[in-house]
């Protein structure tokens, strides 16, 4: 029994003194000139030019992209030309679920609703997805700012997720709309 507990203690120990244990520190940002607050780590930044044209190779890139160093890890705005009220949320909602379950049949789901936060409704997709080499584990967020779609999603790759799903679940449950 000694031995049990002397097991189940170092092996605590060792779980919370590894990388993957540790806190990143998150800081208040904001995106759509300070239209939208969330907090995020300083290792996400914006997303370079050349990277941007790779991830996203058609015109339609969003409105403002974060990412690690390596593009793995992404933090994407995009607000859309779409007009969506805080009503209409839910409709998007429908179609988008809809469509993402007829693009992705093979993706595992983990969340596909509508919440509400500060009055606000969000349609909220969680689901892993097929990628080159590897599969993607999406957050996606679709609320209403200033009577249009913003959509945010966050990415990473399943190999990246031990240390940045946790991480990911914070900042998108940190967005919030400011109200001027």
């Amino acid at each position: 029994m000694k031995n049990l507990i002397l097991f189940l203690s170092v092996s605590l120990l060792f779980y919370y003194t590894s990388g993957s244990a540790f806190a990143i520190e998150l800081m208040k940002s904001s995106a759509l000139n300070g239209k939208v607050t969330f907090e995020a780590p300083k290792e996400l930044s914006p997303m370079s030019k050349e990277m941007l044209e790779l991830k996203y190779p058609s015109s339609r890139r969003p409105t403002e992209v974060l990412s690690d160093s390596t593009g793995g890890v992404s933090l994407a705005f995009n607000h859309l030309k779409s007009a969506a009220t805080n009503e209409q949320v839910i409709e998007v909602h429908k179609n988008m679920s809809k469509a993402f379950h007829n693009m992705y049949p093979s993706a595992s789901w983990f969340r596909d609703e509508v919440i509400t936060k500060n009055g606000k409704n969000i349609m909220v997709l969680e689901l892993i997805t097929p990628a080159m080499n590897t599969k993607i584990h999406n957050i996606m967020y679709g609320l209403s700012v200033d009577d249009r779609l913003l959509l945010v999603a966050f990415n990473t790759t399943v190999e990246q997720s031990e240390k940045w799903l946790s991480i990911g679940k914070k900042i998108m449950s940190s967005i919030e709309v400011e109200s001027r």
